[in-house]
This record gives structure tokens, C-alpha cells and sequence, in this order.
């Protein structure tokens, strides 16, 4: 294989499974492209990897469940699978009781801890030598907001039933002024169902577009010493993305909470 910009570059998918890539892009049908392709398969890569390593955390925390005494609630002296998801864990939960309250981070855990994996691994995967981060696909983002997106509009009705909607419609007004209740809703709609999701995908594919263009162009042109540089920039982006979109996601949530309810 060979660096970006040469007829014989080659991404992961199409390397490998060469036979398999041609039919995927088949398979999406007219004007795909082998970006596509390979966007598809770093998806199903990423998913796979975060079940491996949810198998490995769970096996870690069973062998420490079955020890003895006090010892179980001790941290392992060295780096390990645990560590590193007490790490991760607390981060999450500490991050959400900030913003959601203790009582709804028991809820919520499971989306906002996956959401933020999925995105992290994805942004990082980009930055392997002739990966693909499905972070740079419009579909994949486009994707994930929908999930936020649906994900804040049930909880919206179940906590607030109907009221979700017609606290959409502002202060109650005068008969006489409706139309103002309903140029009000007309906003907040757009601005909930459209707007949200919206940004969150934009964000997401234009930061992380240019961040791989910024990593190319180095490696490109100075293949030593700026890489380096620009690879850490790579996962710093990586990260704050991640944090960004989880972040946001969990605001979103919020607003679809009762006002009283997070308190």
C-alpha cells in the first residue's frame, strides 16, 4: 500500500476483502463510492472492537467479584481493563450527575456511555495508517443525531407526556394573539427536531474532515517530524469531539426533562 494520493492507495476494506468491497459499493447503489464502502466496514470494525473489549470489562469485574473479603473493592496496582473502565465510568457518571441529577445518570448511563465509546473509537480509528473513521461520513453522524434526536423525544413524553409539545407553544397568550403561539412553535419545532440533530452531524463530519485533511497534508509533505504533531492534534480532536457531541446530547436531554425534574 501507499500514501494518499497514489492510484495503488489502498484503505483496509478494499485491501483485505477486495472481492467483498466491490460488493458493498454495489450494494449501496448508484454513486457510491469505495469511501462508502469502507465507511461501512470501519462501522462494523468499531462495533465489534467496543463488544470485545465490553466482554473483556466484564470478565475483569466477575474475577473480581468472586475474590474474598475487602480486597474486591481495592483498584488493581496495575494498569488494567478494570482501571480503565472505573476511569471511564466515572467520568461519564460524574459528567452527567452535573448536569441530569444522580436519579436520571441511573437511567441514562447506558446511552450517554455508549454514545461517547462509539464516537471516540470511531474518531480514533481515522488515525491508523489506511483506516477510515466512519466520523468522516455525513450518514454515519447524520445517524447518530437521529438516535440522539429520538432517544430526547421519548424521554420528552414520557416525563412530560404532552407537555413536551405544548410547552413548544411559549407562554400562554390571548386568543387574539395565536398567531404569535404558533410563529413560537413553529421556531422551537424547527429549532428542537431540526436544528439539533442538524448541528450535531455538521459538527461532527466538518471538524473531523479537517482534521484528516490537516494529517494528510502533513504526512505528506513533511512524512518525519510533522505527522507526529499533527497526530496529536488527531487525538485531541478526537476526544474533544467525543465530548462535545455527548455533551450536547445530554443538554438535549435536559430541555426534554420536567423542570423540575433534574433538580
Amino acid at each position: 500500500m501507499s500514501k494518499p494520493g497514489t492510484t495503488e492507495y489502498k484503505y483496509w476494506f478494499d485491501y483485505l476483502m477486495p472481492d467483498q468491497h466491490k460488493s458493498v459499493v454495489s450494494f449501496l447503489g448508484e454513486g457510491a463510492t469505495s469511501v462508502d464502502a469502507e465507511v461501512v466496514f470501519a462501522s462494523w470494525v468499531v462495533c465489534f472492537t467496543l463488544l470485545a473489549v465490553a466482554v473483556l470489562g466484564r470478565i475483569g469485574l466477575n474475577s473480581v467479584s468472586s475474590k474474598e473479603g475487602v480486597s474486591k473493592y481495592y483498584a488493581d496496582e496495575s494498569l488494567s481493563m478494570r482501571n480503565v473502565f472505573e476511569l471511564y465510568v466515572g467520568f461519564i457518571k460524574d459528567l452527567m450527575d452535573d448536569i441530569l441529577g444522580r436519579k436520571n445518570t441511573k437511567v441514562f448511563f447506558w446511552f450517554f456511555g455508549g454514545l461517547f465509546l462509539y464516537i471516540l473509537t470511531s474518531n480514533l480509528l481515522g488515525l491508523l495508517p489506511n483506516a477510515t473513521s466512519p466520523s468522516i461520513n455525513i450518514s454515519n453522524n447524520v445517524a447518530l443525531s437521529v438516535s440522539v434526536l429520538a432517544f430526547f423525544t421519548v424521554v420528552g413524553f414520557q416525563r412530560q407526556k404532552f407537555g413536551f409539545i405544548t410547552h413548544l407553544f411559549g407562554p400562554k397568550l390571548p386568543v387574539m394573539l395565536i398567531p404569535i403561539s404558533l410563529l413560537i412553535f413553529l421556531i422551537e419545532g424547527v429549532g428542537t427536531f431540526v436544528v439539533r440533530p442538524a448541528s450535531l452531524s455538521l459538527r461532527l463530519t466538518g471538524n473531523m474532515n479537517g482534521d484528516h485533511t490537516i494529517l494528510g497534508f502533513a504526512y505528506s509533505s513533511f512524512p518525519y517530524v510533522l505527522p507526529l504533531i499533527a497526530y496529536g492534534l488527531g487525538i485531541f480532536v478526537s476526544v474533544i469531539q467525543s465530548f462535545v457531541f455527548t455533551l450536547l446530547s445530554i443538554i438535549y436531554v435536559l430541555l426534554s426533562l420536567e423542570h423540575d425534574d433534574h433538580h
